[in-house]
């Protein structure tokens, strides 16, 4: 993950501002015997603190490289705190060479085991911390914005999938009792297809004004629908497509958007040949990072086909991206297509799952 600071005007007069804090705050020019030295002395300083910075700037990198979000702001300051100790030694003997060499050429003062050397310690973890806690607010209120309005977009997109829920809440219900009244019209005939094939209808569409209100739902209420829906494509298809469901036991009460197994398993039916002679066959299962697979054999629809318009991975990446959650990754080789949508709340559950077998 490359990190941006974007922080040209605070890399410039940062180093400034905290060496004239210092200077004022410890009173440094004091340590030196005449002006002419403490000019040096000042001097000194501020490329020490320069130098300060630009090394605490590189820790700062490194550890947001590793550790980016709201959420690993404890482990950014641990790691932190730990890559301040040999940091600190560095930018300690630095500083001592530099008024050694530049601000004591005649007369060393400082030597490695010189009691002011514990105050070169406490004064560079004064830059670092300062340094550090400048860098840290910026991001964290940064990172809080971002928060903010990607909460607010997806509290836009809910209402606006609210409304267009109301806008043809009229039809799916009247589709649905009708529905009802046509399978017990066909159950007087007997006609067990038929029968069959109407009731994973009512129940698709049921699922479908159920799930219209939630964000989420769990991998067990989906897979019951993908079963319903992959019914009908089986009444159609016959024996030109099959469906395999290899969902690991512990990742059952895990949570995804509603829809996306439909969306993806239509999506699959959509741009490959189904028949008898080349059956499709959809895969359906979890891998060991915690990820729920829906794979299919490649076998695309002539060139004359409909063009892809991938609106349907389109929506499933879109909702992922305003849930905040990692990104949906699409595979696709000469024989297999593969999307890998990462399961939501598999920590909580899956502890508890693991707990339970021990």
């Amino acid at each position: 993950m490359k990190v941006t600071l974007n922080d040209k005007r605070l890399l410039i007069f940062g180093p400034i501002v905290l060496w004239a804090v210092a200077t004022v705050f410890f009173n440094l020019p004091t340590l030196c015997d005449d002006n002419f030295t403490a000019a040096k002395f000042l001097i000194a300083g501020l490329i020490s603190v320069y130098f300060s910075w630009i090394v605490g700037r590189w820790m700062i990198v490194e550890v947001r490289r590793r550790n980016p979000g709201l959420e690993n702001v404890r482990q950014r300051l641990i790691a932190l705190g730990l890559l301040s100790i040999p940091v600190v030694v560095l930018l300690v003997v630095q500083r001592l060479m530099l008024f050694d060499y530049f601000v004591y050429s005649d007369s060393p003062k400082f030597d490695w085991i010189h009691p002011e050397t514990l105050f070169m310690v406490g004064l560079n973890l004064f830059y670092l911390a300062i340094i550090f806690a400048v860098y840290e607010s910026r991001y964290f209120f940064r990172q809080w914005l971002l928060s903010k309005r990607q909460t607010e977009e997806l509290s836009r997109a809910n209402l606006e999938m609210q409304l267009d829920s109301l806008k043809n809440q009229v039809q799916p219900h009247f589709l649905f009792n009708s529905l009802n009244t046509l399978q017990a019209l066909v159950k007087s005939n007997e006609n067990k297809t038929a029968v069959r094939f109407i009731g994973d209808l009512s129940q698709v569409y049921r699922y479908l004004l159920q799930s219209n209100e939630q964000q989420l739902i769990s991998i067990e209420k989906e897979l019951e629908f993908t079963h319903a829906y992959f019914s009908l494509l089986k009444t159609r298809f016959e024996e030109g497509i099959t469906l395999e469901v290899n969902v690991d036991p512990v990742y059952r009460h895990a949570q995804i958007p509603p829809l996306t197994l439909q969306l993806l398993v239509e999506n699959a039916v959509k741009h490959n040949m189904v028949s008898i002679s080349k059956p499709l066959n959809i895969k359906i299962f979890t891998n060991k990072v915690g990820e729920l697979v829906v794979q299919n054999n490649l076998q695309c629809k002539p060139n004359n086909a409909m063009p892809s318009s991938q609106k349907g991975l389109m929506n499933i990446a879109s909702k992922y991206a305003l849930l905040r959650q990692p990104h949906v990754q699409i595979y696709q080789n000469e024989d297999t297509f593969e999307v890998r949508v990462p399961l939501i709340g598999i920590g909580q559950w899956g502890q508890k799952e693991k707990t339970a077998k021990a």
